[in-house]
């Protein structure tokens, strides 16, 4: 606006002396005053626009300083933004992909994928294989050691005892030898073999290998109205020789010896032969005395119709846990009572030791290696423990 009203007297300055040039009335006094008019109004003009120019370059760097403050705000949040951004995707993702997947697919895939994914009726051992109910070894082995090694089955395999013993055999030790000899078994849970169970094997070809897994007592009982509750060894080598013939002799009742022998072969007759006389030396025992069942011996001794006259022989586990009656009782053998305690200390005279029983020729990628691995670990002393039975420890006499 101030540019306007500079600019209008400066036309009329000119027009005036546009008009006093084209009339020869005007005086060149007046003509002189309108030139000098026009030069002052030329020089107000001129300083008002330098002014204005002044004000207008000030007003224009305000703004452009005004501008690059914001501008410079403007880069600094920007600068706050990408900063924070910078941490949550350098630091945040950097974690999740170096940590958790490098952690999840090594640990989850080789362990708890491998035993909660796998068949619940299977374990893995150590060597990387498994044992489940298509890989079954062939076993078979002793009535005696039947309720362990189901025991150790079902552990291995997730299921219940009956359940693996539908799955195993338990011939008694007779066959059991017989088959492994065959090789219709991989595996029996036996006492040691007789001399003729060696001997047979032999001839085939076939040797023997043995893991000694729990230990155990050969035990004596007798009917339970006999007064007699211990008798030496020597009195027992007596009895089975046939030399004391009556109870009297050993300070009982005048009643006469009646003992009760088992099959060839059993592993009861055989630990008679290993702890007490050597086959020869046995007396022969009348037909009616030679019984095949281990539970039948104990119920010929219980309830023999001559009565306190009755004594055979047994393996600890199956008279105290198996086919345990009141009308029979345990003799002491040199004043010690077999019981878990004097078995496991050593203390009792006649210790047994079962055994896994394999062939020589067992390969050594073979998954019965494994399992005499587990149950000669401390898992299967549990497994062992918890069904009454004495775990074997290294270093005990056999």
């Amino acid at each position: 606006m101030r540019q306007r009203r500079l600019i209008v007297p400066a036309l009329m300055a000119a027009l005036l002396i546009t008009a006093c040039s084209d009339r020869s009335s005007i005086d060149e006094n007046k003509l002189s005053e309108a030139s000098t008019s026009l030069s002052e109004t030329e020089e107000h003009v001129s300083e008002k626009q330098s002014e204005d120019e002044d004000t207008s370059a000030e007003t224009v760097a305000g703004s452009i300083a005004e501008t690059t403050t914001k501008e410079s705000r403007i880069e600094s949040v920007a600068e706050e933004s990408t900063e924070e951004p910078t941490e949550e995707l350098t630091e945040e993702p950097a974690e999740e992909l170096t940590e958790e997947p490098t952690e999840e697919p090594t640990e989850e895939p080789t362990e708890e994928p491998t035993e909660e994914s796998a068949d619940p009726h299977s374990y893995l051992f150590k060597s990387g294989r498994r044992l489940d109910l298509g890989n079954i070894p062939r076993v078979d082995g002793a009535l005696a050691l039947e309720p362990f090694y189901d025991a150790v089955f079902a552990d291995l395999l997730g299921i219940t005892p009956d359940d693996a013993r539908s799955l195993l055999a338990c011939n008694n030790t007779p066959q059991a030898y017989l088959d492994l000899t065959l090789g219709n078994v991989d595996m029996i849970f036996c006492a040691l073999p007789s001399n003729e169970q060696v001997e047979y094997a032999e001839k085939k070809g076939v040797e023997f290998d043995y893991t000694t897994i729990l230990s155990g007592g050969f035990v004596f009982f007798v009917n339970k109205d006999n007064p007699v509750n211990s008798v030496t060894q020597e009195e027992l080598k007596g009895i089975v020789s046939g030399k004391i013939t009556n109870w009297k002799e050993l300070g009982g009742d005048d009643e006469p010896i009646v003992l009760f022998q088992r099959n060839e072969g059993s592993g009861s007759q055989s630990g008679l032969y290993r702890y007490v006389l050597p086959p020869e030396e046995v007396m022969p025992p009348k037909t009616k005395e030679r019984i095949n069942g281990m539970g039948d011996v104990v119920d010929m001794v219980a309830g023999y119709e001559s009565g306190k006259g009755a004594i055979s022989f047994s393996y600890y586990y199956y008279i105290a846990n198996m086919y345990y009656t009141d009308d029979i009782k345990l003799l002491a053998i040199d004043g010690i009572m077999p019981s878990d305690e004097t078995i496991a200390n050593g203390e009792y005279p006649f210790l047994n030791f079962s055994q896994i029983v394999t062939r020589k020729d067992l390969p050594e990628d073979s998954i019965v290696n494994d399992i005499i691995e587990y149950v000669t670990s401390e898992e299967g002393a549990r497994i062992a423990r918890e069904n009454g039975y004495v775990p074997y420890e290294a270093g005990g006499a056999k």
